[in-house]
């Protein structure tokens, strides 16, 4: 099969090109000017310059492809953000849906995030598919624009576009360049953790996360989301994971969380009162004072999902920042 995946050279995309590449698939990459292809140029890719806003250039491509995968996006958690995040992340996947649509593609396969999902602060209650979006985690923009994306998927699937939603919790392993949860690896190995959130969290393998977006491909259900979580564990397990795993305990920082969490919100919101740029932004770090758990038994029983161990996905993400020397072995 010949299949367009947007976002490949990202840190989920990558994950996807090596489960497309090891199913033996033709890959088309869009790559943006001037993007970082270092490990994207690894893998045996056509890649393709152009942009989302360009309807000539994504028809010129999904005509002479079977299949979309569309990770490509931004994030942030800023009202400012808002307007950005809406042009890239929402009216982008608008674009691809309707170059899909025309061209007639045999499948599109949208990655989205549980930022769209509700969930209840709740240790004991997972969230599934169906669980409505409320309370302050409505109002984050990223997930705003994720919905309005999300919106459009099911507007062309409607239309007859065969296209399904995956949505991937907290994703940990390989390819984690621009330091997702990776960032508290490198915390550890360098001795800089700037707090231990008392909250929990939906973890998952982006290898197990890549190979659900291959086996969507002719597994999923149009118009379907599919939650990817599996490793449900408090942030603390998370921390005190990483440091068995690499040998160090790291210091633990004083003082109160919450602190910590009106001292960003302050930053961001009065820089006239603290003109300084807080290591986590302070929506991030509302939601790390919960635990907000998700149920990934349909992507399971549907496409085939594994929901791997956190030790699992965290080996696969030390061992590939030690490969790369991003953490030195002696640090590890």
């Amino acid at each position: 099969m010949r299949v367009f995946v947007t976002g490949g050279n990202g840190f989920v995309g990558l994950n996807v090109v090596s489960a497309l590449q090891q199913a033996g698939h033709e890959i088309w990459c869009l790559v943006r000017e001037n993007s970082n292809t270092a490990y994207l140029d690894s893998f045996e890719v056509n890649k393709v310059s152009g942009r989302l806003d360009d309807h000539t250039f994504l028809r010129s491509i999904t005509d002479q492809v079977d299949a979309v995968i569309h990770t490509a996006g931004i994030t942030g958690c800023k009202k400012s953000e808002l307007p950005m995040l809406m042009e890239v992340n929402a009216r982008g996947t608008e674009n691809v849906c309707r170059a899909a649509f025309e061209s007639r593609v045999t499948k599109l396969v949208y990655t989205s995030t549980t930022s769209t999902i509700g969930c209840k602060n709740d240790p004991n209650q997972k969230a599934n598919e169906t669980t409505p979006l409320t309370g302050f985690r409505a109002n984050n923009p990223y997930g705003i624009s994720k919905i309005a994306a999300e919106d459009h998927i099911k507007k062309y699937a409607d239309k007859g576009l065969d296209a399904v939603i995956l949505n991937p919790a907290e994703v940990v392993g390989p390819f984690d360049y621009n330091l997702q949860w990776g960032r508290i690896v490198l915390a550890v190995a360098f001795n800089q953790l700037p707090f231990v959130p008392p909250g929990g969290g939906s973890f998952c393998h982006s290898a197990e996360v890549g190979q659900a977006h291959v086996n969507a491909l002719t597994q999923g259900r149009s118009g379907e989301k599919y939650i990817l979580a599996g490793s449900d564990v408090s942030f603390k397990t998370y921390i005190e994971t990483i440091e068995a795993l690499m040998g160090k305990v790291s210091d633990r920082p004083g003082g109160s969380y919450w602190m910590k969490y009106f001292n960003a919100w302050v930053s961001e919101n009065m820089p006239y009162l603290i003109n300084s740029k807080p290591a986590v932004e302070a929506y991030r770090m509302r939601v790390f004072a919960g635990h907000y758990y998700f149920d990934s038994s349909k992507a399971v029983n549907e496409l085939g999902y594994n929901e791997a161990p956190l030790e699992e996905m965290l080996k696969a993400c030390i061992g590939w920042y030690q490969t790369t020397g991003i953490v030195p072995a002696k640090a590890a």
